[in-house]
């Protein structure tokens, strides 16, 4: 009987399309009133501990900055760049498209804020130069979910909090499988661009060189932000306030296209995005204490002894559950929910952790592309006003390279290490 009285709350939230920190929480809640004997004082002052953490305070700053950048002249210099690059190959706009959204995930910190700086632009000039639409939505659809592995990154963020692994060190191994995963996205792009006759723009070395340093400010943010970290100048979140800070001079100072009244919108638009990942995190560590107080984590831990018989095994049974809550869920609710969960178990077959977060956001970037949840494909589908089946199915050859490139970075952790 409590069993079915859970599930008709979590039914009946779902009907009335509650917010996910209200689903997680009041089921939690529920659980902890059936099934368990804790005080609520434990469990609000859980929730405190869990959001007083330092390292979250740069996960607004990340938005923050790249909210300033796309918004202003930063990201447009990039893609012009890009565009005098690589605008005379045949399928180079998508080339350019995907290196832009290299830059500025080193910049963001978040998938859909890439995928809308860069594809507001690309998106239209693309369709200008006679691209299909299969290629323009597919390639910067899935480029931008970039902004989750190429460092900073926000769930990677989230998983060291969760786990203990050091956000230092997963940063630098987010940097090879993301540039593999920009690779194999480029030579996808130009094997299908072949099969098109597409217009192209002349090369100019005068226009290169005039947008060359046009974007030097824009340029130099990765490296302000990536080169202090690994430079030992300053932790990940002093780096997104340095960042921060940088993205509102360039803008207000040296652009001078930016007002005071857009940055105070930008930032009022930051604190919404800060309140809504705190409160998924505290309603989630609600749902974790219930899980271990339950002894689910060791429940698990004996029932996969059976079929889970080495490492490899564990981490592509790991990969498989992701594929599947990354369906139904957002990356940071997933990593919240599963990353304490499966983190006995990688203990016990000695999982590098670093290793084990990375494969953790490249199996959680694919659901990103995936419905009927992947937030880039409502985001693409809303900002290019097209069909969101048109967009999935755009998406689907470029989302299996991002499959592969987990695939390698799985069973070749040492690239990484």
């Amino acid at each position: 009987m409590e069993v079915f009285l859970v599930v008709f709350l979590l039914v009946l939230l779902i009907v009335l399309g509650s917010q996910l920190f209200l689903l997680i929480g009041a089921v939690s809640l529920a659980l902890f009133a059936l099934f368990g004997d804790v005080e609520l004082f434990s469990l609000t002052k859980d929730m405190f501990d869990t959001v007083n953490k330092p390292a979250l305070l740069s996960i607004p700053l990340y938005v923050f900055a790249g909210a300033i950048m796309s918004k202003g002249e930063i990201a447009k210099r990039l893609i012009d760049l890009m565009m005098a690059m690589f605008g005379w190959l045949k399928g180079g706009l998508a080339v350019g498209a995907i290196l832009a959204c290299v830059v500025f995930a080193a910049i963001s910190g978040s998938s859909p804020v890439t995928l809308l700086a860069i594809g507001s632009v690309m998106f239209p000039a693309m369709i200008k130069y006679g691209y299909p639409e299969n290629l323009a939505l597919g390639s910067i659809t899935t480029s931008g979910s970039l902004g989750i592995i190429i460092p900073p990154s926000i769930p990677m963020i989230i998983f060291s909090i969760m786990t203990g692994a050091d956000v230092n060190k997963l940063f630098i191994a987010g940097i090879l499988p993301g540039l593999i995963t920009a690779a194999l996205l480029i030579v996808l792009a130009l094997l299908i661009a072949r099969r098109y006759p597409l217009q192209t723009i002349p090369f100019s070395s005068r226009n290169l060189w005039k947008t060359f340093l046009r974007s030097i400010p824009a340029l130099l943010m990765p490296f302000i932000i990536i080169g202090g970290i690994y430079g030992g100048i300053y932790n990940v979140t002093e780096a997104a306030s340095v960042g921060a800070i940088y993205a509102i001079l360039i803008e207000l100072l040296y652009f001078r296209k930016s007002s005071w009244k857009e940055m105070a919108n930008t930032l009022y638009d930051s604190v919404i995005v800060l309140g809504t990942i705190f409160i998924i995190i505290a309603m989630a560590s609600i749902f974790n204490r219930f899980l271990i107080l339950q002894d689910v984590p060791f429940w698990l831990i004996e029932n996969l002894s059976g079929l889970v018989s080495s490492q490899m095994v564990f981490l592509m049974v790991t990969i498989g559950m992701l594929l599947i809550v990354g369906l139904f869920m957002d990356s940071i609710s997933a990593i919240l929910i599963m990353a304490p969960l499966l983190l006995p178990m990688a203990r016990m077959y000695d999982v590098n952790l670093i290793h084990f977060g990375i494969i953790f956001t490249l199996a959680l970037e694919i659901g990103y592309l995936t419905p009927p949840v992947g937030i880039n494909l409502f985001v693409s589908s809303g900002l290019f006003n097209r069909p969101f089946g048109k967009v999935v199915v755009a998406t689907f050859p470029y989302m299996l390279i991002i499959l592969l490139t987990l695939m390698i970075v799985t069973f070749f952790p040492s690239l990484i290490l």
